[in-house]
């Protein structure tokens, strides 16, 4: 699936928050949103995803224009900083709910819900709730959530100070080998450690992207985002 915004603007309350962007996302590529708080990161994700429509500008999905579709109508997994996941259920609960939603056979649901769960090193926390994992262990669950669903699209809103990157190589394998457009954002805390990441994902092939108000290539394929107001 590819991905393509098209001269997008988002305006609230005559409040640019978005600004002419333009980007595509190949099939199967991992792209990485770098910012500051309140750059724009997430609304631009909300965007992708559909839960909010641009001001201007056109969004196509395999070249089918999807801007006024509402993300109930888009196939996309989104996993917020918050690592949102459900108290009462267990972390193999959690992991299985949207195909539980979809009614996937049982079968399939223990062969998928395995196999993310070995991926992402939580085998052994599947019958935990989630109130008993630590901070890095949520996330991995719900980002467990998001990557056993078979979403066109998948959005991550990482916070690297928890402890998990993007980097993982078990992570970039399975990209490596999907159909599907990833992409990541996270916070620019301080140049130090934007110097430690970046490289991590050069060493793996990843394609970074970092927005400013229009895209501006510097090395390779990244640019630097700064606040939009």
């Amino acid at each position: 699936m590819s991905l393509h915004l098209q001269n997008i603007d988002h305006v609230v309350g005559g409040q640019t928050h978005i600004s002419g962007v333009n980007l595509e996302l190949e099939p199967g590529s991992f792209n990485v949103l770098l910012g500051r708080t309140l750059a724009g990161k997430t609304t631009l994700m909300r965007l992708m995803a559909g839960l909010e429509q641009p001001t201007r500008g056109r969004i196509f999905m395999d070249g089918k224009d999807v801007t006024g579709v509402s993300v109930r109508k888009r196939n996309v997994s989104m996993v917020y900083q918050q690592f949102i996941n459900y108290p009462s259920l267990t972390v193999r609960d959690n992991i299985a709910s949207p195909l539980k939603l979809a009614k996937t056979p049982q079968q399939e649901i223990d062969r998928r819900v395995g196999s993310i769960a070995e991926m992402l090193h939580i085998e052994h926390l599947l019958d935990r709730y989630p109130q008993e994992l630590s901070g890095g262990q949520q996330q991995r669950t719900a980002m467990g959530r998001a990557l056993v669903k078979d979403a066109d699209l998948i959005l991550f809103l990482l916070d690297v100070a928890m402890g998990l990157t993007p980097t993982d190589q078990e992570i970039a394998a399975w990209l490596r080998r999907s159909s599907k457009p990833i992409v990541v954002a996270i916070n620019k805390v301080d140049s130090e450690k934007h110097e430690l990441l970046a490289p991590e994902f050069y060493r793996l092939g990843l394609l970074s992207l970092f927005f400013q108000l229009k895209l501006t290539k510097i090395g390779i394929k990244t640019t630097e985002i700064q606040n939009f107001t």
